[in-house]
């Protein structure tokens, strides 16, 4: 596994870091989204949309009341889901959990962590951490090694710098 670690200064980079993650991922992948309300997990979707080319991606919104959204104007279908309101659930819907073993689609779940148990074995897992005291978001992707060989060096934009000793 690969891990990357980013900061986004505004909303535009989230989006844009989105669009170069979803330029990469093939069919069937499923992206797990962990993070606190307003992190900018929704912002970061639209780019992941974005590039999947879908076009109308600019209109896209959480889904935490419908559960799911599906788009289907990209170069695959994309299922945008929402756990937030599954937290006290006894089960799924069926229709999301088809939505994450489908080969033919990407799946990017909202607050994944809260239903880890059905996550599949191969899984992006995208973290969004606020700055307090900058309100940068830093953002971690975790990711396959083989799964998109150049994504660090088209992230190398946003890569965090380490603190100096």
């Amino acid at each position: 596994m690969a891990i990357l670690h980013l900061i986004s200064p505004d909303t535009e980079s989230t989006i844009r870091i989105g669009r170069i993650l979803g330029s990469c991922l093939p069919r069937g992948t499923f992206v797990a989204l962990e993070g606190t309300l307003g992190a900018g997990k929704t912002q970061f979707v639209k780019g992941i949309a974005c590039g999947l080319d879908e076009g109308g991606w600019a209109g896209l919104r959480s889904p935490t009341f419908t559960l799911m959204l599906s788009y289907h104007g990209g170069r695959c279908v994309l299922h945008h889901v929402d756990f937030y309101r599954l937290n006290e659930s006894p089960e799924l819907p069926g229709e999301i959990l088809e939505a994450i073993n489908s080969d033919r689609a990407i799946t990017v779940v909202e607050w994944a962590d809260i239903w880890r148990d059905v996550w599949p074995k191969q899984v992006v897992r995208v973290c969004f951490e606020i700055d307090e005291d900058t309100s940068k978001r830093r953002i971690s992707i975790e990711f396959p090694d083989q799964l998109c060989p150049t994504l660090s060096k088209e992230l190398d934009d946003y890569v965090a710098q380490p603190a100096e000793a």
